[in-house]
């Protein structure tokens, strides 16, 4: 609906048309009536008129001065000039300050009720090309918003194998998100891992703590260079930074650069250490080799905590990572996923590859030692001891499985139900959550670190912290101050130890903080928890 104001300096001339004219077969609602420009001026400040009807000829200000005042201040509003001189110098004035028509008095109604139609669809047309392009620009500032989501989304999709590696899904995402990446073009990938945080944090400060630390990369590794940083489904940190060919020599060693900076100031403000392992820049097709490899490093890592390790080479006096990735350590996802068919596929797409050239012995070897290790690296990712295989019977021995392609294919087929059926067992035995647990268990009179905790278990403590975690649904810090917590409150109804005692046995030399953490769990101090 629109609204339409009518100035003349006479009475009549606009009573006549309030009565004259069909307001509601055009569609609009109110009608507002000024009788010189001082009232038009109110009118048009107050209401949202759509269409002004004015006389030219008026006294004090006429009609083309009342214009220029639309012009400056209401300039959405439409103009149709009405007038008793067909003088051309009117006219002319009148297109001028951009009037839609130009219509003589006294006005002929029907011709009016034309005039106007076609001037409200000018109206229309004008209000939903308006519409239409802040509705243009609320999407797309929502699409800016959603961008980095969705990039971060579509890496995850790819980390986790939701989605394959491969140039259609490439393509589409250079499409779809506009993706600042094309295939051929280089990648360098680094992985992030929280060592230890040097203050108390329960779960919760850690999340956020972790949001800082995903900020800080944000601002300190990516910077002004093209490239994100991603959780992936395992919790890890991961940074991927794109590279042209001229780029790529020089970017792992700003690269490390950065890093080195990042982790001193991490540790300075956000009270984490951090150790940051960077790849081999690689093409786009071979990202998730080098990100596997990563994974490996710093699974196995539990020496060099709390650097930069440059892959293949050194940083900080560390020595880098092997050179070589593994061959088939992007198979480590579809094992997790308990993907057999796809598993199969691969191992027969390998094979039949293999067959089609003359093989030594020593290349089978090869294949059955890569894929070991794949296996051993997904046993020690879920936390199952790698011992069960030779329960099962899985290792005949290198000798025995190489004998012919066939048998080596057979043999792999096999481990891969074996390794399924494992990694199916709701509890299995010997699992390294369930070996961590039983530490805590034995060790909760003693004020033990994490490191005592991930050496007990020979791996990683960051490693330890995030299988923990994902087995579990509860951070490690937490875990621990429950049971110690559980026995406190059990030693408080159960015996008459004094309180004071009950925290000296329990590693806590200071019982002030004794009390403090029995409160935060049980919401009251020890000596309330006992009266009740």
């Amino acid at each position: 609906m629109y609204r339409v104001l009518l100035v003349d300096d006479e009475i009549f001339a606009v009573k006549g048309m309030m009565s004259g004219v069909n307001w509601e077969r055009l569609g609009i609602s109110e009608v507002h009536e000024a009788y010189h420009a001082e009232e038009a001026k109110r009118s048009l400040q107050q209401l949202p008129i759509d269409l002004m009807l004015c006389d030219i000829e008026m006294p004090e200000e006429n009609g083309l001065q009342l214009v220029e005042w639309v012009r400056a201040n209401k300039p959405e509003v439409t103009v149709i000039f009405l007038t008793c001189h067909a003088e051309f110098s009117f006219a002319q004035k009148a297109v001028q300050l951009g009037s839609y028509d130009y219509l003589l008095k006294p006005v002929i109604f029907s011709e009016l009720e034309v005039v106007m139609a076609k001037a409200l669809e000018g109206i229309r047309e004008k209000r939903e090309s308006t519409e239409s392009t802040e509705q243009m620009k609320k999407y797309r500032s929502l699409w800016e918003n959603k961008k980095t989501a969705l990039i971060e989304r579509f890496w995850q999709d790819i980390l986790s194998q939701r989605q394959l590696p491969s140039e259609t899904t490439f393509d589409s995402a250079m499409m779809d998100y506009q993706l600042p990446v094309e295939l051929g073009r280089h990648m360098l990938l680094v992985l992030v891992s929280v060592e230890k945080w040097s203050q108390p944090f329960n779960e919760r400060d850690e999340e956020i703590m972790t949001f800082a630390l995903r900020n800080a990369a944000e601002e300190m590794i990516v910077g002004s260079r093209t490239g994100h940083v991603v959780e992936d489904h395992r919790g890890n940190m991961v940074i991927f930074l794109y590279a042209s060919a001229d780029e790529a020599s020089r970017l792992a060693e700003e690269t490390a650069l950065a890093c080195s900076e990042y982790i001193a100031s991490c540790n300075r403000y956000l009270y984490a250490t951090l150790s940051c392992y960077i790849g081999e820049v690689v093409k786009l097709q071979n990202m998730m080799q080098s990100y596997h490899s990563l994974l490996d490093w710093e699974h196995r890592n539990v020496t060099q905590l709390g650097s930069v390790l440059v892959y293949g080479g050194t940083q900080e006096g560390q020595e880098g990572a092997p050179r070589a990735p593994v061959p088939l350590l992007h198979w480590a996802d579809w094992f997790e996923k308990g993907d057999m068919e796809t598993l199969t596929g691969l191992i027969d797409e390998t094979l039949h590859e293999l067959g089609r050239r003359q093989v030594s012995v020593e290349a089978l070897e090869d294949l059955y030692h890569s894929f070991l290790q794949v296996v051993y690296y997904v046993l020690h990712r879920k936390g199952i001891d790698a011992q069960l295989l030779h329960r099962e019977g899985a290792l005949p021995g290198v000798a025995h499985a190489t004998r012919s392609l066939g048998e080596l294919g057979q043999w792999m087929r096999s481990m891969v139900i074996t390794v399924n059926g494992l990694l199916s067992a709701k509890r299995p035995t010997n699992s390294i959550v369930d070996k961590m647990k039983a530490y805590i268990e034995e060790n909760l009179h003693v004020d033990f670190s994490r490191e005592d905790l991930a050496a007990h278990v020979f791996l990683n403590p960051a490693y330890i912290s995030r299988l923990f975690r994902k087995e579990t649904g509860h951070s490690l810090s937490d875990y621990v101050l429950q049971e110690r917590m559980k026995q406190a409150a059990a030693r408080l109804l159960e015996t008459d130890q004094p309180v004071s005692q009950i925290a000296v046995h329990l590693g806590y030399g200071n019982f002030s903080h004794f009390a403090r953490m029995f409160k935060r769990v049980y919401g009251v101090t020890p000596q309330e928890y006992r009266k009740k």
